[in-house]
């Protein structure tokens, strides 16, 4: 029914064609509701555009049929990642439940977890190698928030499908890493002002300044929040309520935690921080804006605060840090408190923010981060890990003001890593709750023959 109703209203979506890409209200007087509903049937249209159509169906195919019968997925196609990347098969465990594969899911994660027990490990590591049959260990670096996004997929896909062998088989495995992740070697909580009700972050890959960060990350604290109150549940369920307990008192002191030291004021309306950097005392706030402000969107929890804190946390986002070039906003992956910016996007970023667009019927935002996209990611046959513009003067990675943007109308928009295990993950995880919100499968009609 919802199809027929997008095919029958196609040619009043030209009557909206005069809005200006930022979603200006247009000379005839158009309200935002029916700005946004012409927009709405737009997206409908540019998802079943022969572009999108065979982007989705290219991408979504690269990461089923790149798992190995035993759910190894390598990262990368054009060799800038080795190895399988665990933080990777949280966000594709979470897709797979999106599009109804759930043996896959099980089958990537029971592949990290077993990985694990071969090797004797306690933590999560970084990257997991593959040498003829028998697994290594690439990089055992412990990302807290990589081990967090195997639990969360561990626990949603328990919770989609209630007790099974699997579960059983894991249960004390994955337990045991829930509690280690909330434990005091990382949980910092007490009485003293460097006890912040956070997870501590020791190794927090950023995109900013391309290195390891060791703070109290936003993206940090959604994923072990989520990660504790599915894992609650599935406790609960499971008669175990010790365990239960434990967590759910786990989540109310993150969640006090980023309710008090995780937000700010901007504008004279609360928003979420960053990060917060350690000090030894209460830690410094750390000011700058980007991608990383989305984490709760794509981990599905925040923390028991106003929801209007993630709404004034976006707006502030869009309406000073988004750019245009070529005729197109886009969000820079990260800011700074200066006003400084980065000449790049990455491809989670738009996912996030298009996910959040998508519940909260910004059509119009949606538009232009597909039309972005379509620009962006060019000629590529798979969806990117990210994308920077590039002319003689800038190029990757380059820190932007305004100032420098009149000089980028001549810039080209250039792409790396296509096909990247992460970055498309996500992208197509936001394109199947999209479609699917609008009628479509949320899987491709069909599987797409990988490029060459």
């Amino acid at each position: 029914m919802r199809k027929l109703v997008y095919v029958a209203l196609l040619s009043c979506a030209s009557t909206a064609l005069g809005t200006t890409m930022l979603g200006a209200q247009t000379g005839n007087g158009e309200t935002s509701a029916v700005r946004q509903h012409a927009a709405e049937v737009r997206v409908w249209k540019l998802l079943h555009s022969p572009y999108f159509e065979g982007l989705y169906s290219r991408t979504y195919s690269s990461l089923i049929n790149r798992m190995d019968p035993n759910g190894f997925v390598p990262e990368s196609f054009t060799g800038a990642y080795g190895g399988m990347f665990p933080r990777t098969i949280g966000a594709l465990s979470l897709l797979f439940l999106e599009t109804g594969r759930v043996d896959e899911a099980e089958k990537s994660i029971a592949c990290v977890l077993q990985v694990m027990e071969q090797n004797n490990l306690e933590l999560v590591p970084h990257v997991i190698g593959k040498s003829g049959d028998r697994y290594t260990i690439e990089d055992d670096e412990f990302e807290i928030d990589g081990q967090a996004h195997v639990i969360l997929g561990w626990a949603r896909l328990a919770q989609r499908r209630g007790r099974t062998t699997f579960e059983d088989q894991t249960w004390n495995q994955v337990s045991a890493l829930m509690s280690r992740t909330t434990s005091r070697a990382f949980l910092d909580y007490g009485s003293f002002p460097s006890q912040l009700g956070l997870v501590r972050n020791g190794a927090f890959e950023h995109s900013r300044e391309g290195r390891y960060w060791d703070t109290y990350d936003l993206l940090t604290q959604s994923f072990v929040g989520a990660a504790l109150k599915d894992m609650a549940a599935v406790a609960r369920r499971r008669g175990d309520t010790q365990k239960a307990k434990e967590w759910e008192e786990k989540l109310a002191i993150i969640s006090n935690g980023v309710t008090k030291n995780l937000t700010t004021v901007r504008d004279g309306k609360l928003t979420y921080l960053e990060m917060r950097l350690p000090n030894s005392a209460a830690g410094v706030p750390y000011l700058g804006l980007g991608w990383v402000a989305f984490s709760p969107v794509a981990a599905g929890w925040e923390p028991d605060v106003d929801p209007q804190v993630m709404q004034n946390t976006v707006a502030t986002m869009q309406h000073s840090l988004l750019k245009v070039t070529h005729g197109l906003p886009w969000m820079p992956t990260d800011s700074y408190a200066d006003g400084g910016f980065s000449n790049q996007i990455i491809g989670k970023g738009q996912a996030w923010e298009m996910d959040y667009s998508r519940a909260h019927g910004d059509y119009i935002r949606i538009e232009q981060i597909l039309h972005l996209i379509e620009e962006a990611n060019g000629t590529s046959s798979l969806y990117m890990e990210a994308a920077w513009l590039q002319d003689a003067h800038h190029d990757l990675p380059s820190l932007l003001y305004d100032s420098d943007l009149p000089e980028l109308e001549h810039a080209s928009w250039k792409t790396k890593d296509g096909g990247n295990g992460e970055q498309t993950a996500w992208w197509c995880w936001a394109m199947a709750r999209l479609r699917r919100q609008m009628g479509m499968p949320a899987e491709p009609a069909k599987t797409a023959t990988l490029p060459n």
